[in-house]
């Protein structure tokens, strides 16, 4: 008796797997899709794709990122003749779902079993983000080593007095060019000393319950303190981001603000190179730079709506996973697909994929452009002494003002 129905399980679950088989051999119609990436960093995606579903057609269309993507799917989606599949990102996030465009993907397994993190689905709601990229203090191991710095620093003190030790063995110790929004001291120092409280709190800002200032005036004081003490200079404000990067490839500088996308950079030119990324350390929280990248969703009006969830589940699966880390060049977050990552980011990549990380634009969720160009000059500003630190942070709140009364 035990042996027949070993027998007969054995059976429905073959059954069970041909059924599986023929569904994705019958699965018909055509997966029109607006890609945020070429056809040929597509390419393995789609290819397998169809390798699973031979039967469904691909139209394919790319448009480059960011702004002719944006107003390419803008355009379609206000003419009604948008593809059944586009990519969310954090500047057409706010159209995509105040629009009410999205499919309901919340009751998708993988968006209830943890492949798609927490983290991630906040920030981008009913869309299979799998990947990130992440920044913070990029630092020369060996010349910590020589100054007999044995670990990183978890506190603002303790930053400050690797700093100083720095100085003391005649190495200059920072170098940041204050140009960019997403890869800057004073973001992640928002995260440690003001998210870290209050997880809330841009949301509060936006619905006139808190402010810019109240949130984002010790991060700048903090930054400041940098230049006070002699580790940033004014003049570095005019230097250019690669050329930041080139002079610590080069060893004329201890430690850099840096993305993940100047890895190739640094390898170019001295693929020797001992150095790793820390966080930001703040007073008693240590927060990256980073971000979640783009990631596909569902058109609510799909006219083949079984074909783009075929899609999308293909996205999540181990092989969409490693197809995607190989060909991107992002870091995978999703799981079902671990990489292998270089000791440089691997802190970085964990800290990003638990959420320990902050880019303004993330939270920015309207006007981001218009708050990001005033934040960029309120940085700049603060390095060379044209405001206070609390006139920055105020600058935000006053554009909030401006561009919600027009």
């Amino acid at each position: 008796m035990k042996k027949l129905f070993s027998l007969m399980l054995v059976v429905a679950l073959l059954a069970g797997m041909s059924c599986f088989a023929v569904a994705e051999e019958e699965l018909t119609g055509t997966l029109s899709i607006l890609s945020w990436y070429d056809e040929t960093k597509s390419a393995p995606i789609i290819e397998g794709f169809k390798a699973k579903y031979p039967n469904v057609t691909v139209d394919f269309t790319y448009a480059p990122p960011v702004g002719d993507y944006v107003e390419k799917m803008s355009t379609l989606l206000y003419a009604g003749t948008a593809p059944d599949v586009m990519y969310m990102a954090l500047e057409n996030r706010e159209l995509l779902t105040a629009g009410g465009y999205l499919m309901d993907l919340s009751g998708e397994p993988y968006m209830q079993d943890g492949t798609i993190p927490d983290s991630v689905k906040a920030m981008y709601p009913n869309t299979a983000a799998v990947d990130c990229w992440v920044g913070g203090l990029f630092y020369n191991k060996d010349i910590f080593e020589a100054c007999g710095i044995t670990e990183e620093p978890k506190t603002w003190d303790e930053f400050k007095a690797v700093c100083q030790t720095l100085v003391d063995n005649g190495y200059v110790p920072l170098m940041d060019n204050c140009q960019d929004a997403a890869v800057n001291f004073v973001a992640p120092l928002f995260g440690a000393e003001t998210l870290s409280k209050d997880p809330d709190f841009t949301a509060k800002v936006f619905a006139g319950e808190a402010t810019f200032e109240e949130g984002w005036t010790k991060p700048f004081e903090m930054f400041r303190e940098l230049v006070d003490l002699g580790y940033l200079t004014p003049d570095m404000v005019g230097i250019s981001g690669d050329d930041v990067v080139v002079q610590f490839a080069t060893e004329q500088v201890a430690m850099i603000m840096g993305g993940s996308w100047n890895l190739s950079t640094i390898a170019q030119i001295n693929p020797e190179l001992n150095y790793e990324i820390m966080g930001v350390p703040g007073t008693e929280e240590i927060y990256y730079c980073g971000c979640i990248n783009v990631g596909p969703c569902i058109n609510a009006n799909a006219k083949y709506p079984e074909v783009a969830k075929a899609f999308v589940e293909y996205v999540v699966s181990p092989e969409g996973l490693e197809a995607q880390f190989n060909t991107y060049g992002g870091f995978t977050v999703a799981k079902g697909f671990t990489p292998e990552l270089s000791p440089a980011v691997k802190d970085a990549v964990e800290a990003v994929q638990a959420g320990q990380f902050h880019i303004p634009m993330s939270e920015w969720v309207s006007h981001t452009e218009s708050l990001r160009l005033t934040f960029i000059a309120g940085v700049q500003d603060v390095l060379v002494g044209a405001c206070t630190p609390a006139e920055a942070a105020a600058r935000l709140d006053a554009k909030l003002a401006e561009v919600t009364a027009a």
